[in-house]
């Protein structure tokens, strides 16, 4: 990837193990063996990859609503 970033991340060995644990599930996956061999960077980087779509799909589900309810309400008269 020539568009990637190497970031050391320290995470307790209870993440570690549900990433290992999740390996030889996804090497069954038709999805994650598109990216190649699953092993636990490849499990660790789609984790990653859909919890931040979770949390930018959050972040943006509570400005809208944040914005709706800063909206004066308009009677009609």
């Amino acid at each position: 990837m020539s568009d990637s970033t190497i970031i050391t991340l320290r995470l307790p060995q209870s993440l570690v193990d549900r990433a290992d644990a999740l390996i030889d599930s996804l090497a069954q996956d038709e999805e994650a063996l598109l990216l190649g061999r699953v092993s636990r960077s490849i499990v660790l980087r789609l984790a990653v990859l859909r919890g931040l779509e979770t949390l930018e799909g959050q972040v943006s589900e509570r400005a809208e609503a944040r914005t709706t309810r800063k909206q004066p309400v308009r009677r009609r008269g």
